[in-house]
C-alpha cells in the first residue's frame, strides 16, 4: 500500500512539473512576439504622430497595415525556431483571445467604414462618431489581463492593468494625432513589459531546474 502511495504520489509529481515546463515553455514563447509587435506598434504611432502633425495628414495611418505585414512576417520567422510546446489547453485558450482581439478590432474598423459608406450614399448628413483607439485600448488590456490571469502572473496582470488605465486616459483627454501615441503607451507597457516580464519568468524557471 505504502509503495502504490509512493508511486501515485511521483505520478503526480510528474504531472506537475510536466504542466509547470510546458507553461514556462508557453511563456518563453510568447515572450519575445510580444516585444516584437510591443516595439513595433509604439515605433509606428510614435512616427505616425509625427507625420500627420507635420502634414496635417491622417492618411499616414496606413502605416499600420505595412507594420501589421513586417509584423506577421517576422513573427512567422521566429516560429520557425522557438521551442515546441506541448498543445495545452492554456496555450489554446490564449490563442483564442488574442484570434478573437484581432477579429474584433477589424471588424469593428470595417463597420465604421461601412456606416461611413452608408452615410455618404443615402446623405444622411451625419457622421461617424467613434473612439476606435480607446475602444482597442480597452479591448487590448482586457485580453492582456485574461492572458496574464491563465498564466497566472500577476506582475503581467499588474502592467496590462497600469497600461491599459494610462492609454485610456489619455485617449479621452486628448485628440486628434496626439492621441495616437496612445498605442506607443500600450505598446510598451503593455506589450513590451509583460513580453520582457514571461522572458524572465522561463529564464529563471531554466536556470533553477
Amino acid at each position: 500500500m505504502e509503495s502504490k502511495n509512493l508511486t501515485t504520489e511521483s505520478s503526480l509529481k510528474i504531472i506537475a512539473e510536466t504542466m509547470e515546463r510546458s507553461r514556462m515553455t508557453i511563456a518563453k514563447n510568447m515572450g519575445k512576439p510580444l516585444i516584437l509587435w510591443g516595439s513595433l506598434v509604439a515605433l509606428t504611432s510614435v512616427v505616425v504622430y509625427f507625420l500627420w502633425s507635420k502634414t496635417g495628414n491622417p492618411g499616414w495611418n496606413l502605416l499600420w497595415f505595412f507594420m501589421s505585414i513586417i509584423g506577421f512576417v517576422c513573427t512567422m520567422l521566429m516560429d520557425r525556431n522557438k521551442e515546441k510546446a506541448p498543445d495545452t489547453e492554456v496555450s489554446r485558450i490564449i490563442g483564442k483571445i488574442w484570434m478573437w482581439f484581432g477579429i474584433f478590432v477589424a471588424g469593428f474598423y470595417a463597420l465604421i467604414w461601412l456606416a461611413y459608406l452608408i452615410i455618404r450614399y443615402f446623405d444622411l448628413g451625419t457622421s461617424v462618431s467613434a473612439d476606435l483607439t480607446l475602444i482597442i485600448a480597452l479591448a487590448m488590456g482586457l485580453c492582456g489581463v485574461i492572458t496574464g490571469a491563465v498564466m497566472r502572473m500577476k506582475s503581467v496582470i499588474v502592467s496590462l492593468i497600469v497600461a491599459t488605465a494610462v492609454s485610456v486616459v489619455v485617449a479621452l483627454v486628448v485628440a486628434g494625432p496626439t492621441k495616437i501615441l496612445v498605442f506607443a503607451v500600450l505598446g510598451v507597457l503593455g506589450l513590451v513589459v509583460p513580453g520582457l516580464i514571461l522572458q524572465g519568468k522561463a529564464r529563471n524557471s531554466q536556470l533553477a531546474a
